[in-house]
């Protein structure tokens, strides 16, 4: 694919920074400091790096060749201009020039002092990043790595359901217990939502104070071993509240056919519409119809090593993928009940898809 767009924009060369999971993805080397990977026409597959994570590089990185900046002459260069960023913009532009580059493609956050210095000596294409659309299909080694992440958030939430039958109802106090679950067993989670009342008509509040009639629990962490996200969310039911219990109903229905028409060659927008036409049956206002209260968002967003990450599930015409992992979410928001929302991650296959979060979606808790 790289190649590919190598050609149609007429370049020699890609450039990627370190800094994002575009760089891990396609180096398999995470790295705290700057590091760039260059892709050639050529067969150019270059990862530069400071001396002292060479080593490291060479047994980490899937990338075939690995140079330092000191085998480049970065520090000598620094020597002579006493600046680091113009030695760096240097000692890059002369290994460029010393495999012919006269075009080259960057992303869209590249670090703009290198711009300007590439632009003196090449011609610069800005380009949508390529690891951004190959990140969207994921591999069964990926899919395996969300699945696990996926079993911790279960476990979460069901500790989650054992505090509040224990009697447990302070925003705080639940989302420090899940989150010190989760890191408890290799799971970084942060800003996870615990949100109740009418504060759960803003969908990303993350909650605080008394948990009332009602809870909104999102929890989304990340393995602090490979890296790769999930995400899940429940809306439990503590107290009587007819508006909020009709609202919850017509989610898990508008999410159930959802997730029935996920398969190979379903767009997009014909998913997302779905759950618009469920809830707009059921008397609910939707962003299709333009209105602020309601279904609010989209539904879903792809996860990986980024917790929001292609595909988008909303209005666009793109055509679902075997191998795509994304979530299937909706949710309603009126700030006169508060919002209640339901969330899966599900992995597209050839003839439908599967939930890899699997877990009741009307839970009661008024009985118990």
């Amino acid at each position: 694919m790289l190649y590919e767009i190598l050609k149609e924009h007429d370049a020699q060369f890609y450039i990627q920074h370190s800094g994002d999971n575009n760089f891990y993805y396609a180096t398999k080397f995470r790295i705290p400091n700057s590091a760039f990977y260059i892709i050639g026409i050529d067969g150019t597959d270059l990862l530069v790096v400071p001396e002292m994570e060479k080593n490291r590089a060479s047994r980490e990185s899937r990338v075939k060749e690995i140079a330092s900046f000191t085998d480049l002459g970065y520090h000598e260069r620094l020597k002579e201009l006493k600046d680091s960023r113009k030695a760096l913009a240097q000692t890059l532009i002369e290994l460029l020039k010393t495999h012919k580059a006269k075009k080259i493609l960057i992303p869209p956050n590249f670090p703009s002092f290198l711009t300007l210095d590439f632009l003196e000596h090449f011609e610069v294409e800005v380009v949508e990043n390529p690891f951004l659309k190959m990140r969207a299909v994921k591999s069964g080694e990926e899919i395996e790595k969300i699945r696990d992440t996926s079993v911790a958030i279960i476990e979460s939430f069901k500790l989650a359901l054992e505090l509040l039958k224990k009697g447990i109802r302070d925003c705080d106090e639940l989302r420090n217990e899940i989150e010190m679950f989760l890191f408890g067993r290799g799971y970084l989670a942060q800003d996870t939502i615990v949100s109740s009342g009418k504060l759960s008509a803003d969908p990303h509040c993350i909650g605080y104070g008394e948990i009332r009639e009602h809870v909104v629990i999102d929890v989304f962490p990340k393995s602090r071993r490979h890296h790769y996200y999930s995400d899940f969310t429940r809306t439990v039911i503590l107290d009587d509240c007819p508006e909020i219990e009709d609202m919850l109903d017509a989610v898990i229905e508008a999410q159930q056919k959802a997730i029935s028409m996920v398969r190979e060659g379903v767009t997009a927008r014909d998913v997302h519409y779905m759950v618009c036409d469920v809830l707009e049956e059921r008397g609910y206002h939707t962003i299709r119809k333009k209105y602020r209260e309601g279904f609010i968002h989209s539904t879903g967003h792809g996860v990986g090593l980024d917790i929001h990450e292609e595909p988008r599930i909303f209005e666009n015409e793109d055509a679902l993928k075997a191998g795509m992992v994304f979530t299937v979410e909706p949710g309603l928001y009126y700030k006169k009940w508060g919002g209640v929302r339901v969330e899966d991650v599900v992995v597209v296959r050839r003839n439908g898809c599967e939930v890899l979060t699997e877990f009741p979606r009307k839970i009661d808790l008024r009985r118990v």
